[in-house]
């Protein structure tokens, strides 16, 4: 197994279900005594993004096997930061021997 990539995407939409173009999204992986930041992204003009990392950027311990994903994600117009729900043990789909895509679908921020 080479450099084993975990990768989240998804699409921020707002209250109306819009798409929401240029939101920063910052994803983490919650912990118990300090959250893991596993990368930055900036939506595209269909509201998707992505964020790729690897299994160092989360696995604290031996008893960590999945990360429990949150986002952050500050909408461009209003400069509000929303917290999303926690995606607890996220698994997706293996794209290759080295990758696995978790879609978080639409994500709604108020």
């Amino acid at each position: 197994m080479g450099d084993y990539r975990e990768i989240i995407t998804g699409q921020i939409v707002g209250a109306n279900g819009n798409p929401i173009a240029g939101a920063t999204v910052e994803v983490y992986d919650k912990d118990l005594l300090s959250n893991d930041h596993l990368g930055t992204a900036t939506t595209d003009d269909a509201g998707r993004f992505r964020v790729s990392f690897g299994w160092a950027d989360y696995k604290d311990s031996f008893f960590e096997d999945r990360p429990d994903v949150f986002l952050k994600v500050t909408d461009p117009a209003s400069g509000k930061t929303t917290k999303s729900k926690v995606y607890d043990e996220l698994k997706g789909d293996m794209v290759d021997d080295d990758t696995e895509v978790m879609d978080l679908g639409s994500v709604q921020i108020a």
